[in-house]
């Protein structure tokens, strides 16, 4: 179980996370970016099993307007993929 993971609730994880990403991302102005490197990057410090894959499947889903990352605005729904993925307190793959 990763360490940075101080809090049980949905919402303190969920928060955790987006620092995580938040972390690994570029600024472009006031907009994070996160390309395919940086998610893979994101998943292997969250210890993704295949991090490479989960940046992928992020990008599949996530990346709505096709631009080959994630910006700001779709970061909510990156946190959200990655809680409901497992990287939360409650699951066992932390």
């Amino acid at each position: 179980m990763q360490s940075w993971f101080g809090s049980s609730s949905s919402s303190d994880n969920k928060k955790k996370l987006k620092e995580v990403f938040e972390e690994y991302g570029k600024k472009s102005g006031d907009e994070i970016r996160l390309e395919k490197k940086d998610l893979k990057a994101a998943f292997e410090y969250l210890g993704a099993l295949m991090p490479g894959y989960k940046a992928a499947s992020a990008l599949k889903y996530i990346d709505t307007d096709k631009s080959g990352y994630i910006k700001g605005t779709e970061l909510d729904a990156l946190v959200e993929y990655a809680y409901s993925s497992g990287y939360n307190r409650s699951n066992s793959l932390l």
